[in-house]
């Protein structure tokens, strides 16, 4: 009896150390079951392998054999945290594409004001006889000079030119080369002395002089061209009666003054656009073209107006692009680009008296928008442009007015004008600082 008790013992003891040896599931791999108790009570169940390092479930224990309860099934390691995927990686920035200069700087500035009337040419010297022209060159006497020394080309080439026969003292010597009394021989018998040089012919007068009185408002030759129904107009006054001083600088500071409403009829059936300028006639018939005062006849321009307007109106406001004619730009010297109106005795420290004449031009022109070439060097832009206007149009019209409005007094800072230039449109180099057709200011 004691003997099979301790068999009995032995058995469970081995049983127990089987079933431990499965407790340990190494790295998660499926539990060993345990070993087949030996017939006894069966071995005890065995421990489930715990969570495998890679998360892989583990193994169920198998049941060990002839045990009579079966090992439970070993508990499957818990599942593995999915990895992070990696952050994707932020895509590179784009660069920047380089910008395209809006405009080139180093380019022409605006106009120089005018400059003062160039002084009329100095008196020309002389002919280059002046000082004691060699009376005998040129004579066939001797070279009468100074105690001409018996002439050179003289006849019989007189030993001292005092009384020597120095040759058939040359005719009156040709009297210098113009000069100023031209000294005839001192002593040299040869020739007689020169007759007085003519004095050199006096200078051309500087081209100053003011040209002129300009004809009156009704002796201008008439500006328009085209279908004589093509026509512009004011209520404001009638042809070549004084324009109303309220669009004038008249007793107000230069250069003050409102603009008048205009009218005109339909240009021919293939205008696409007008144009509109306000001029000095007066002033552009007082100065010559080389003049840069010929430049201040022109004061005002308007264009790209819409071929279905037939006017502008009065009191309209300055800024290049213009907000009283969508679509329009405009540009003079003064007034924020708007109208400059009539004043001819601008300064009142400098009195005149003038009474001038002035004229509206509107031309009809073949094109919507008008292509602008680059500045010009001594033109301004009014200028300019009226010269491109009257080579387009087809037709013009003008209606004219006269003025002797004197301002107040002038500003300081008014004078010289500081506008800024009409960006060009026509392909050349737009510099910086010119006027965009929106009215901006062109930049790097």
């Amino acid at each position: 009896m004691t003997t099979k008790l301790l068999q009995l013992i032995g058995v469970l003891a081995v049983g127990g150390l089987v079933a431990s040896a499965c407790s340990d599931g190494g790295g998660g791999g499926t539990g060993k079951g345990g070993t087949s108790g030996s017939a006894g009570r069966g071995g005890t169940t065995g421990s489930a392998g715990t969570t495998g390092g890679s998360g892989t479930t583990g193994g169920a224990g198998t049941t060990g054999a002839g045990g009579s309860s079966a090992g439970t099934t070993g508990s499957g390691g818990s599942s593995g945290t999915t990895g992070g995927g990696g952050t994707t990686g932020g895509g590179g920035t784009t660069g920047t594409g380089g910008t395209v200069p809006a405009c080139v700087t180093g380019m022409a500035g605006t106009t120089g004001g005018a400059g003062t009337t160039g002084a009329g040419g100095t008196t020309g010297s002389g002919g280059g006889a002046g000082t004691s022209a060699r009376g005998g060159t040129g004579g066939s006497g001797g070279v009468a000079g100074t105690t001409g020394g018996g002439g050179t080309g003289g006849g019989s080439a007189g030993s001292s030119g005092t009384t020597g026969g120095a040759g058939s003292a040359g005719t009156t010597g040709g009297a210098g080369s113009a000069g100023t009394t031209g000294s005839a021989g001192t002593t040299g018998a040869g020739g007689a002395a020169g007759t007085t040089g003519a004095g050199g012919a006096a200078g051309a007068t500087g081209g100053g002089g003011t040209g002129g009185t300009p004809p009156t408002c009704t002796e201008f030759a008439s500006l328009a061209t085209g279908p004589a129904s093509f026509t512009v107009s004011s209520s404001e006054w009638a042809s070549c009666a004084a324009i109303p001083a309220e669009r004038t600088c008249d007793q107000k500071p230069f250069p003050m003054g409102t603009s008048p409403a205009i009218t005109w009829t339909a240009g021919p059936t293939a205008t696409m656009s007008y144009a509109v300028v306000f001029k000095d006639l007066s002033v552009i018939a007082r100065y010559p073209t080389t003049d840069a005062n010929h430049n201040k006849g022109f004061h005002y321009v308007m264009w790209d107006i819409p071929a279905d307007k037939r006017g502008l109106p009065a009191n309209m406001m300055g800024g290049h692009a213009s907000t009283d004619v969508p679509g329009a730009r405009q540009w003079s010297n003064f007034n924020n680009y708007g109208w400059f109106g009539p004043c001819p005795n601008f300064d009142p420290t400098m009195p005149t008296t003038f009474n001038d004449s002035y004229a509206v031009v509107v031309y009809a022109l073949p094109t919507a928008k008008t292509v602008i070439p680059p500045a010009m060097m001594g033109i301004s832009n009014v200028r300019l442009l009226d010269n491109l206007f009257k080579t387009a149009a087809l037709a013009t019209a003008e209606y004219r007015g006269t003025s002797s409005a004197a301002s107040s007094g002038i500003p300081a800072g008014v004078l010289p004008p500081t506008p800024k230039p009409i960006c060009p449109t026509d392909g050349s180099p737009v510099p910086c600082g010119c006027l965009t057709s929106t009215g901006g200011v062109a930049t790097p």
